[in-house]
């Protein structure tokens, strides 16, 4: 009896164990079921809704574009991630941008990319990095986005493309931003690869494709440097300012924001005396004096010099252990006090690694800079201190030497 009790006892068990099976494939079988009519209501046009299932596959909508087009207008295209098919072409020497839903084949807009409650951070994030860039007349008129902008998404990167702007003057470059996706990823609805280093595009860094040129300002600081810093500032453009010593108490607080704003400071003299009329005693006293004062302003003394006039002899330049800076173009600024003319005769008379002499304690002259920094930009020029304009033709500024330009 105790055997037969025990066999139904196995039977039993076995009965409950195969019903809580049945139980669970039900369970599973429904639950299957549930999740895909559920699948059924998601907008599969929503560009919110990241996908990022392996076994989705591009619609061939997006193909059939491709094949409408030219072989030779299809620059690039590019797959995100499952999400989107960015593709660029190009015509009549421009660039046209397409992005494509990547499962549906719609077409969508930059602004169908972005999170609702992120556009304006978006598109101020954008602004920024436009006025990073670009110099401010520049960037004053393409951060209004009311051009032809052109959105290509790259694998790491969104590049935009500006056209049909009217700026003046106008830059004969064409006109590109690319924002790295570490930038924009908190407002962006969609799936992107980060990089762990990247580099924003700056008009202040060098650029090696670009033409360059030193202006320098002599005899300040004076009452109308500081807008000149702002002006130089706003175009991208370092300049070398040779001050006077006896000018630097008189405007310490402009000595620093010349130094602060990476600009480089020169040595005047003390005085603007011609050196070769004092002693050479006179004239390293007078130095000494003028570099402990500049010391105290910025932390640096001075390593160039502009001899006033242009004055200078082997023993001048043997008294004082720093480099002597003069000049190939001179607007004499001083005499043609004229905005137009001093604009003209500086383009007339420009060229790649040459130093312009200008005077900052002249109106007249600082109006003319602001005219003059736009155009040189335009023709392709970066404006540099002399100390990097020296560097990047390959020149070592050597102490008790004289320069007067540049070249490869």
């Amino acid at each position: 009896m105790k055997y037969r009790l025990k066999n139904k006892k196995v039977i039993i068990g076995n009965v409950i164990v195969v019903f809580i099976l049945v139980m669970a494939i039900s369970s599973v079988v429904i639950t299957s079921s549930y999740l895909k009519e559920y699948d059924k209501n998601i907008d599969t046009n929503s560009t919110s809704v990241i996908k990022t299932d392996k076994n989705i596959v591009r619609s061939p909508k997006i193909d059939e574009y491709i094949d409408t087009l030219d072989e030779q207008k299809i620059v690039e295209e590019v797959d995100i991630k499952k999400e989107v098919t960015s593709i660029l072409t190009t015509e009549n020497d421009k660039y046209e941008s397409h992005i494509f839903n990547y499962e549906t084949g719609k077409e969508i807009t930059i602004t169908e990319l972005i999170k609702e409650d992120k556009i304006d951070d978006f598109w101020n994030k954008i602004k920024e990095l436009v006025y990073l860039k670009y110099p401010t007349f520049i960037a004053d008129v393409i951060s209004l986005n009311n051009g032809n902008n052109e959105y290509f998404l790259k694998d790491n990167e969104l590049v935009i493309y500006y056209y049909d702007y009217t700026i003046d003057p106008m830059p004969k470059e064409d006109l590109f931003l690319v924002v790295n996706y570490n930038e924009i990823k908190d407002y962006l609805n969609i799936t992107v690869d980060l990089d762990s280093n990247y580099v924003n595009e700056d008009g202040s860094v060098i650029n090696p494709s670009k033409k360059l040129v030193a202006i320098t300002f002599d005899d300040g600081p004076g009452p109308y440097t500081n807008d000149l810093v702002n002006i130089l500032k706003n175009n991208k453009a370092r300049a070398t300012f040779f001050m006077l010593g006896n000018n630097l108490e008189k405007y310490r607080s402009t000595v620093l924001n010349v130094y602060n704003n990476g600009n480089e400071i020169g040595y005047h003299s003390y005085a603007h005396q011609n050196f070769k009329r004092q002693s050479i005693a006179d004239i390293q006293t007078e130095f000494a004096t003028s570099n402990d004062i500049l010391k105290s302003i910025t932390g640096t003394g001075f390593s160039l010099v502009r001899p006033p006039y242009g004055s200078i002899n082997s023993e001048i330049k043997e008294a004082l252990d720093v480099s002597f800076i003069l000049w190939n173009v001179d607007t004499e600024d001083w005499r043609h006090k004229d905005v137009d003319y001093l604009l003209n005769y500086t383009l007339e008379n420009v060229g790649d690694g040459y130093i312009i002499l200008f005077h900052d304690i002249h109106k007249t002259s600082v109006e003319a800079i602001e005219k003059i920094l736009p155009y040189l930009y335009v023709e392709g020029y970066q404006v540099v201190s002399v100390s990097e304009l020296a560097e990047n033709f390959g020149t070592t500024l050597e102490s008790h030497k004289a320069y007067r330009y540049f070249v490869k």
